[in-house]
């Protein structure tokens, strides 16, 4: 269920809405949503989601110079390593997309706890 209150992380803005990495990963499962990972690559190299498709990883560094890549017809679910930049993401976001935009509950770090796919950096090699 989505939330104004994070439930597992500290880090929020009024008015951010927040959603659990299994709600997340229903809605992305069946094309309603995409993930977008504001990671940056030194990140991402360690372990990213296993999801074949509705996922972009486009680093907060540079989000501003690729804002066009983001989809407007589905919801954005923003997942950062721990909460933080994403939270930032949704803030900024959610002033101009049409469609809802989320924070990733818990970020990377609890996505990887509840069991959800993740590519490790083994599957780079």
């Amino acid at each position: 269920m989505t939330s104004r209150t994070p439930q597992y992380q500290q880090y929020s803005f009024e008015n951010t809405l927040h959603i659990s990495p299994i709600e997340a990963f229903e809605l992305i499962k069946n094309d309603k949503a995409v993930l977008l990972d504001v990671r940056e690559e030194y990140e991402t190299a360690q372990g990213r989601p296993d999801l074949s498709s509705n996922m972009l990883t486009i680093p907060m560094s540079v989000l501003l110079e690729k804002i066009d890549l983001i989809p407007r017809d589905k919801a954005i679910i923003v997942m950062c390593a721990h909460g933080i930049r994403s939270v930032q993401v949704v803030a900024y976001l959610s002033q101009f997309l049409p469609e809802a935009c989320y924070n990733l509950d818990g970020a990377f770090e609890y996505w990887e706890q509840q069991g959800l796919p993740v590519m490790t950096k083994d599957f780079f090699r």
